[in-house]
């Protein structure tokens, strides 16, 4: 079974921890898991997760301290926050906190299930886009350099600007694959091969359709049949993707 994301679960009453945790890693995801706040805090500082499942009433948590920390530690990781005690002020400081969903307990597994499984998947997805914009701007920033140091020889540039160019349309084609499992994996049902034409797949489809757009600009300075090539490659993807 492929992973489908890494978890860490904080909860100081053990049974529902394990159990829980057991029943997440029987769907395919990786599970830690802590009894305390400042252990949760210390591994997601360590590792990287997909999400993090917290009890709202444990040792470490007073007053959503832990979600509060985590938030500044590891921007953007989406947390569920499970409770036997529900309160109205901690349900509005869990609104203004990146907290995903707030559940009750008892928590029936399979609403726990869903809520993990598109927590995940929008995390996913917003990693994926992050990282192409990320891409993108140093992409140009590289280019920029190419091109100030054109004149130190014609044959040197046109082989930076080849390796640099073939760098990022595979970079950008890697964040398209990620972005697309993860939108598999909140709805199994979507047709893989029209990802590129997916409003949220916006950004990869501009930063193929830029590459085309630098290839033809340049291709009278930078003569090259394997540049050709590469540009009725990328055609062809915007085509028929």
């Amino acid at each position: 079974m492929p992973n489908r994301g890494r978890l860490l679960m904080a909860d100081d009453e053990e049974t529902f921890l394990n159990a829980t945790a057991d029943l997440l890693r029987r769907e395919g995801y990786e599970v830690d898991t802590v009894l305390d706040g400042s252990g949760a805090l210390e591994r997601v500082r360590a590792n990287p997760y997909d999400l993090l499942i917290t009890d709202l009433e444990m040792p470490g948590n007073e007053d959503l301290v832990l979600v509060r920390q985590v938030a500044d530690v590891a921007g953007g990781l989406p947390i569920i926050v499970i409770t036997g005690f529900p309160s109205t002020r901690s349900a509005i400081a869990a609104i203004e906190l990146p907290v995903t969903a707030y559940l009750l307990e008892p928590v029936r597994f399979e609403d726990l299930s869903t809520r993990v499984g598109a927590a995940v998947s929008r995390f996913r997805s917003y990693q994926a886009m992050r990282q192409t914009e990320e891409r993108l701007t140093k992409w140009r920033d590289d280019f920029q350099h190419v091109a100030s140091a054109k004149g130190a020889g014609a044959a040197s540039g046109v082989d930076a600007f080849l390796a640099l160019t073939l760098r990022n349309v595979m970079g950008s084609l890697t964040d398209l694959e990620l972005l697309g499992q993860a939108l598999a994996g909140h709805d199994a049902q979507g047709e893989p091969c029209q990802l590129i034409n997916c409003p949220r797949g916006a950004q990869l489809h501009a930063a193929v359709r830029e590459t085309i757009a630098v290839l033809e600009e340049t291709k009278g300075a930078f003569k090259s049949k394997a540049l050709a090539e590469l540009r009725k490659k990328l055609e062809l993807l915007l085509q028929h993707g």
